[in-house]
């Protein structure tokens, strides 16, 4: 299920199952949208064509983007001319690539407050990797996946090291199971639908799934995954509100289980997890001064 460029990164262990970090067809990966008639498919591509360009691919031609889109060549090339017409792509001639345009940038005051969060996270995710001596991950959701948003790792070199931009499973990951927990009940049941079609897990399984990380945070405070993401690698997390403008976000504590044990992770890190999520919220003015979180 790795890519290559992941599977270069994982040496033995991970924050969360990868997965490739492009967008791979997403409109096709979901046949309930050809019964929705409200689903406008040639957007949904348009954006499929945007999500493509992530920090690490910041140019990208054509046929680059027909391979990880899954469309005909034909047709991208009209989304890139009808993306650069409006000012979303930038075309550089004499390399015959894309990359982000001014309207694209224009649409990144909200998305800085992720920068935001990173700031505050960033002590407490180091003080978690330390403690579990794995790795600690901020983590949210892009569509039907998880999305490694930043890492701090243990100085371990049996630590899987994930890259920042990768996307993991939202249903076999203690990161996606936090994160539905952490949503109202009509956004979950659409999370879990894309979810549920990415993983191409029964819907019986999936609601298993929602009803025993719902019974975890209620008895917990955080979700688990024990080598149900990937064999050997064990994982909890716990999910938190970082302002209005923002999506909830994931904070994941993971490692092999060589040197993460489950046991350890519940006894020894469990409790500081909980602890540095309810700081990260106060931090950001998310919580009052009891804990108690704002929505």
């Amino acid at each position: 299920m790795a890519s290559e460029d992941q599977a270069r990164a994982m040496p033995t262990g991970s924050a969360d199952q990868a997965d490739p970090a492009e967008p791979g067809g997403t409109v096709g990966d979901a046949p309930r949208h050809k019964e929705d008639r409200h689903f406008v498919t040639a957007l949904a591509r348009g954006l499929d064509v945007l999500a493509c360009f992530r920090g690490f691919d910041a140019r990208l031609g054509n046929a680059e983007l027909a391979q990880r889109c899954g469309l005909p060549k034909s047709t991208v090339s009209r989304l890139t001319h009808t993306l650069t017409e409006l000012g979303y792509l930038r075309l550089e001639p004499d390399a015959g690539k894309y990359r982000l345009g001014s309207s694209a940038l224009a649409l990144a005051p909200t998305a800085r407050e992720g920068a935001d969060v990173l700031a505050v996270a960033r002590p407490h995710m180091q003080r978690l990797a330390d403690l579990s001596q794995g790795v600690a991950s901020l983590i949210l959701r892009d569509r039907g996946r998880m999305l490694i948003f930043e890492n701090c790792q243990a100085e371990s070199y049996l630590t899987l090291r994930v890259a920042v931009g990768t996307r993991i499973s939202g249903l076999t990951t203690a990161a996606g199971r936090a994160y539905l927990q952490a949503l109202p009940a009509a956004d979950a049941h659409q999370a879990l639908a894309a979810f549920r079609a990415s993983d191409r897990l029964p819907e019986a399984d999936a609601q298993a799934v929602l009803a025993r990380s719902r019974e975890e945070v209620q008895r917990m405070g955080c979700t688990t995954s024990f080598g149900e993401w990937l064999p050997d690698i064990n994982s909890i997390a716990a999910a938190f509100h970082p302002g209005p403008a923002l999506p909830p976000m994931t904070l994941s504590c993971s490692g092999p289980n060589a040197l993460v044990p489950p046991r350890h992770l519940l006894d020894v890190v469990r409790p500081v997890l909980t602890e540095c999520v309810a700081r990260i919220e106060r931090e950001l003015g998310r919580a009052e001064p009891g804990g108690t979180p704002r929505r």
